[in-house]
């Protein structure tokens, strides 16, 4: 779980790419947001309590914590990053935002009384003063897994809530969380960085013909990845063996080929089937055991795009042991 987090935060810490995913969750394509307009903040939120006359303090760290200027107004962005499903996550998402508008009225309390500005009464009591406004707050979560998200999206999921009278169930209306399925986002025509290429390929991954001519069609752009990009992909898409051919398909511009890599990976399975059939040919035929070695991998092959396993099967390419069980999972042993 930890490499999933490390390059999903590596990833969107590129501004051109949070800019880029406000402006299509958010405003459905429209440029609203530019990169310049972001600003990282400290991800670590402070929830400090005091109890006799001691102070306490519970850390919890965002993935992402990022201040965004639109026109004269700030919004504070939040990005969580989910590999599975949180079942609680509107609990988790409230209690984060919560925490986060108690801080600023804290720091505006805090700032008042070292003005001494603030009337007895409402003023007093409040800790602020009536003209006094917060920055909002915004959760994005952004999930990368196979399934779709069905886990709760707000707080009345988790509620009983055909149980109550219309009259009530009003009260617990709120506005669903933003749950950015990155496998399964409709609109990736909406994105004008390499995160629109990113959601292609994990959206096709279980199709190995959709992703071949995915990579094809958009060969400008996986001929030259980005690092962080490169690395997001192989991690994301379950193609760690991609990690090994990293250095020989780096380009002299210091992107990454991904076409090259994905290429390289289907030539070396082939040749390792032949040399396995050659291996089994000594003691069989050599003609024999090379044609039943490349039939097993063939066979290996359909099978798992036909269960769209696809990941699996560019794992295999490269890895032996992994083969190995795989084939001994289909009976082709």
């Amino acid at each position: 779980m930890k490499e999933e987090n490390a390059t999903s935060i590596e990833f969107f810490r590129d501004f051109r790419r949070g800019a880029d995913l406000i402006n299509g969750v958010i405003f459905h394509g429209k440029q609203i947001v530019r990169e310049w307009d972001l600003q990282e903040q400290n991800p670590v939120l402070h929830d400090i309590s005091k109890k006799d006359n001691r102070v306490s303090a519970v850390e919890n760290t965002l993935d992402l914590s990022v201040m965004v200027t639109v026109g004269k107004a700030k919004f504070l962005l939040m990005l969580q990053g989910q590999t599975i499903e949180h079942y609680v996550m509107p609990v988790r998402a409230s209690h984060e935002r919560e925490t986060d508008y108690y801080n600023q009225w804290k720091k505006l309390q805090k700032k008042h009384n070292e003005v001494g500005d603030l009337k007895k009464g409402e003023e007093y009591l409040s800790g602020a003063k009536k003209r006094d406004k917060f920055y909002p707050v915004i959760h994005i979560v952004v999930y990368f897994g196979k399934k779709r998200w069905k886990a709760a999206r707000k707080m009345e999921d988790l509620f009983w809530i055909e149980r109550f009278p219309e009259e009530l169930k009003k009260l617990f209306t709120e506005k669903s969380l933003l749950i950015f399925e990155m496998r399964h986002f409709p609109n990736e025509e909406w994105f004008q960085t390499d995160l629109r290429q990113v959601c292609g390929f994990l959206k096709r991954t279980n199709d190995r013909m959709k992703l071949k001519t995915y990579i094809e069609e958009n060969q400008e752009v996986f001929s030259n990845l980005p690092e962080d990009a490169y690395d997001f992909l192989t991690v994301m898409a379950g193609i760690r063996n991609l990690r090994l051919i990293k250095q020989e398909v780096q380009s002299k511009g210091g992107g990454f080929d991904m076409c090259k890599a994905i290429k390289e990976m289907l030539r070396v399975s082939r040749q390792e089937g032949e040399q396995e059939g050659r291996q089994e040919g000594r003691l069989e035929g050599r003609q024999e055991g090379r044609l039943e070695g490349q039939d097993e991998m063939a066979t290996l092959s359909e099978k798992l795009i036909l269960a769209d396993r696809i990941s699996e099967l560019l794992k295999a390419s490269t890895d032996r042991e992994y083969r190995n069980k795989l084939l001994a999972e289909f009976g082709l042993a």
